[in-house]
């Protein structure tokens, strides 16, 4: 089980919603330049006769300074975004994690771009696949509520 202190942050939800606003366009920004990058690589790719099966391909990829670029820019745009205490689980999804105390375990908030609002959570060792949505108070066992800070 993940401890608290692994996280710079713990996010409520009002606090993951709130910082929506700021990540937001960043994670758009990333997806421009991962299809930019699909693009420029499938051109080079092409262009220079390269195995898209070589096991050096990516270093081969990056010689291309547009390329290099565009690869540096996307890893400055996670590391902004991890600064603010979330996490950057899948670039290419859009996929951003908070990670929040629920009772005594340390879960993640989990938005995905298109999606209006921080509405599901997982457990850390669940990932995406473990989703689930925001119970509302009154569908939770009152003897069982969470608390999600």
């Amino acid at each position: 089980m993940a401890q608290a202190e692994n996280f710079t942050k713990l996010f409520t939800i009002n606090e993951a919603n709130a910082l929506l606003p700021i990540v937001r366009p960043i994670v758009e920004k990333i997806l421009e330049n991962i299809r930019r990058l699909r693009s420029a690589s499938e051109t080079v790719i092409r262009t220079e006769r390269l195995d898209p099966e070589a096991p050096n391909l990516l270093d081969r990829l990056q010689e291309n300074g547009d390329i290099a670029r565009l690869i540096a820019q996307v890893k400055e745009w996670v590391n902004e975004i991890q600064s603010h205490g979330c996490i950057c689980k899948g670039a290419e999804q859009g996929l951003i994690d908070f990670p929040c105390m629920l009772g005594n375990e340390v879960v993640f908030l989990c938005w995905q771009i298109g999606e209006p609002s921080v509405n599901f959570w997982h457990r850390i060792e669940d990932g995406f696949a473990g989703r689930k949505p925001f119970l509302e108070p009154e569908e939770s066992d009152p003897d069982n509520k969470p608390s999600l800070h």
